[in-house]
């Protein structure tokens, strides 16, 4: 038994030294301060206006029974990535990601969406929001503010994004989050984990061609293999699963474990029992049921092992 309990140690070390190794090559490659300085399609560096850091604007959030008011705010902010590397973001609410929007089925939503930005237009696509998007989606500009009403008709685990053009550089510069519609006697998840990408230097020909710096699970590489999320033996975890993207696909896989239940897109109608490894599609998402036999450390990984070298990589830390 000791030397059992001394291989699940050694186990355990071997992934915290690969995580920290390879954060630790990725920050000095990177170098240290590296900030996006987004540039727009066809501009040159020099003819974008200067970066902001603007202070986060939390979201607002007023319920009285099933009416729910959101007002979000799209801002330019830096936010660290990895250890010692900063990225200069377009975002909603100053975070990447955004905030979880949590919702109920059948509450009716009123989102007004405030564009601090002074530099470019943005919109907010929500996939839980079942409206015609040339109505819904459009783009605010500078300086103005837009509402959007819609009704949180089917549960799930939705992404949501800026819907500006070019999309492809608006969510590769941060602007996306998730959106958990729960339904009547549903389970709440106790974790929400987007997955998504950031490209060196903000840079567009990058994100389409598909070459992220860094993969990283709520915006900041190996931040959970430092900081691992607490489980009990027995317990049954939700977790609220998006994959943000822009390009990447996730492949959510946990070692030691199985995927008890996948709900996909965490519809309630559709499960899927007992799964290795799940794969989301960029702009999809799940609800995943875990339940852990045994206290232990246990990685969480996209299974694309390129991604998991860039920073999406986790742990468990399971207690009985």
């Amino acid at each position: 038994m000791a030397a059992a309990r001394g291989k699940s140690v050694h186990t355990w070390w071997r992934w915290v030294r690969l995580g920290c190794a390879v954060a630790a090559t990725l920050a000095w490659t990177a170098g240290c301060g590296w900030q996006s300085r987004a540039v727009h399609p066809g501009k040159n560096a020099a003819e974008t206006a200067k970066p902001l850091n603007q202070r986060p604007v939390p979201m607002r959030v007023i319920r009285h029974g099933n009416h729910v008011e959101l007002e979000m705010t799209a801002e330019e902010t830096s936010i660290q990535i990895a250890d010692g590397v900063w990225y200069h973001a377009w975002t909603f609410d100053g975070t990447v990601p955004g905030p979880v929007i949590w919702l109920r089925q059948g509450d009716e939503v009123t989102l007004r969406l405030h564009n601090a930005d002074p530099h470019m237009a943005h919109a907010i696509d929500l996939h839980a929001a079942l409206v015609a998007p040339n109505q819904a989606f459009v783009d605010v500009p500078p300086g103005q503010t837009r509402t959007l009403h819609f009704t949180a008709k089917l549960p799930g685990v939705f992404m949501y994004h800026c819907a500006s053009q070019p999309m492809l550089q608006h969510i590769g510069n941060g602007m996306y989050g998730a959106v958990v519609v729960v339904p009547p006697g549903g389970p709440v998840p106790a974790y929400t984990l987007v997955q998504s990408e950031f490209y060196r230097n903000g840079d567009f020909t990058q994100m389409a061609r598909g070459r992220p710096q860094y993969v990283v699970f709520n915006g900041r590489a190996f931040q959970y293999v430092q900081h691992p999320l607490p489980a009990k033996v027995g317990k049954p975890v939700y977790i609220a699963f998006v994959n943000a993207g822009p390009n990447e696909f996730a492949a959510f896989h946990v070692v030691g474990t199985v995927l008890r239940d996948v709900m996909p897109s965490g519809s309630p109608r559709t499960h899927l029992y007992d799964l290795q490894t799940y794969t989301v599609a960029p702009g999809d998402g799940a609800l995943i049921r875990l339940v852990f036999d045994a206290p232990g450390m246990y990685p969480f990984v996209t299974h694309d092992m390129a991604d998991m070298t860039q920073g999406a990589m986790g742990m468990f830390r399971v207690t009985p």
